[in-house]
């Protein structure tokens, strides 16, 4: 069988074949290194190096003056204050936050001088990059994050601080406000204690704005006391009716909080108190003319008209512009059926009024003053038509007279005064629109 199997193949004519083998896959080339993508930095970072080299575990902080040597060694820069801030441990921020609070100095900006003309808000700067240790601003920035780490235990360690902090003027707020907020919400004496400085310093708006967290008796002080006026707005006229009555008197108190009290009370009442109008009726003669001007008109709408305003029957330059001040701020109270009382202050001929309009971009010289920004109109107003112009502005103006001029950010008001027969009368009346404030 084998024989005849080995003569087929001979016949066929063929060779015998090597069996088949399978081809090996190629390797793949060695990756090369320069085409490798780079590492993702979000899973391969680099380890922070500290901005500040100092060994927490040993440094000394047990009394204020290691801690500031500690604040000389972290040397915070307006660059880099943030970043070193965080490096700080919490073991060591308090004895820190302590001793720079002490340490004071954080007024960034003074308040601008003052100006009649409507100033542009100011902001408190960030630190230059620069700054150092000794500077303000940058100090600034170390407050805020020393009151921040306070603990409640810590505040009567800095009370003096506190009080030095929100006695800083505006334009400063938020440190302010931090150092308000610092006091534990159950010591009301302390807070009014900051809330009273704070309003002394020109922050009403802080101080009216966290009133609301002291309890009663606290409320009456600080309108009684510290002549806060939004403290009164949290009390109610029905519950606290003494406080009331001595606001209407008070005039250290904000003209708002009186004509309130006054209004609130005599609302109440269908007839005056005799207490109740004792008071209104010393109010007719406060130095706030518009505290005045309320007085008046609540007395003249119950019947008595002898406290409306008139012009004076002297010869008296004071007299007559206080009369006026009033005026002012009684005819804001009117109706508007109501004639206007300044008829009694303009002699028979009627009054000349004199408007000067300003346009910044005026080019030419309309009415031949001289000045191509103002154009300048004249007219006369007959004694039965005349009313109060510009009103409210004319209110504000009366706060700032020189003489029988006065001033708001928007107009300059001239009063223009004659005597006949020993009485004076208002004869002219020039409003000069102002040009606005130069820009900073």
């Amino acid at each position: 069988m084998a024989v005849s199997a080995v003569a087929w193949l001979a016949a066929c004519g063929g060779t015998p074949r090597e069996p088949t083998r399978l081809a090996e896959a190629p390797r793949p080339a060695a990756p090369d290194a320069a085409l490798a993508p780079d590492p993702d930095p979000d899973l391969h970072r680099e380890p922070v190096k500290p901005l500040i080299a100092i060994d927490w575990a040993t440094v000394p902080l047990a009394t204020e003056a290691e801690a500031m040597a500690v604040w000389k060694l972290i040397a915070p820069t307006g660059a880099d204050v943030d970043a070193k801030l965080d490096e700080i441990p919490a073991a060591a921020s308090r004895p820190l936050a302590i001793a720079m609070l002490h340490a004071g100095n954080f007024t960034c900006t003074q308040p601008p001088p003052q100006a009649d003309c409507a100033a542009l808000p100011l902001d408190v700067p960030d630190p230059a990059p620069t700054a150092g240790l000794d500077d303000p601003c940058l100090r600034r920035v170390l407050a805020l994050w020393s009151v921040a780490e306070l603990e409640d235990d810590d505040v009567p360690k800095v009370l003096d601080a506190l009080r030095a902090i929100v006695a800083i003027p505006p334009p400063e707020s938020q440190l302010v406000a931090a150092a308000l907020h610092a006091v534990p919400e159950d010591d009301h004496a302390g807070r009014l204690d900051l809330l009273a400085i704070a309003y002394r310093s020109g922050q009403r708006e802080l101080a009216n704005g966290n009133v609301g967290s002291l309890d009663e008796a606290h409320l009456i002080e600080a309108v009684k006391k510290h002549h806060i006026d939004a403290a009164l707005e949290v009390l109610s006229a029905e519950a606290h009716r003494a406080v009331y009555l001595a606001a209407i008197t008070d005039e250290a108190l904000a003209a708002p909080a009186r004509i309130s009290a006054i209004t609130e009370l005599a609302t109440a009442q269908d007839t005056l108190a005799p207490e109740t109008r004792a008071a209104i009726v010393t109010a007719t003669k406060a130095k706030d003319c518009s505290v005045a001007a309320a007085a008046a008109r609540v007395l003249v709408l119950r019947g008595d008209a002898r406290f409306a305003p008139v012009r004076p029957r002297t010869g008296s330059v004071d007299a007559m512009m206080r009369s006026l001040c009033v005026l002012a701020s009684y005819e804001r109270l009117q109706a508007s059926d109501e004639a206007s009382l300044l008829a009694t202050y303009i002699p028979t001929k009627g009054l000349e009024q004199i408007r000067v309009a300003y346009d910044a971009l005026g080019e030419v010289d309309t009415d031949g003053d001289g000045d191509p920004h103002t154009t300048r109109t004249v007219d006369l107003i007959k004694r039965d038509e005349a009313v109060v112009p510009e009103v409210d502005d004319l209110i504000h103006a009366f706060r700032h007279c020189t003489g029988t001029t006065c001033t708001s950010p928007d107009h300059v008001f001239k009063l223009g005064l004659k005597s006949v027969g020993g009485q004076l009368w208002l004869t002219r009346l020039e409003l000069d629109e102002r040009p606005p404030c130069p820009s900073r």
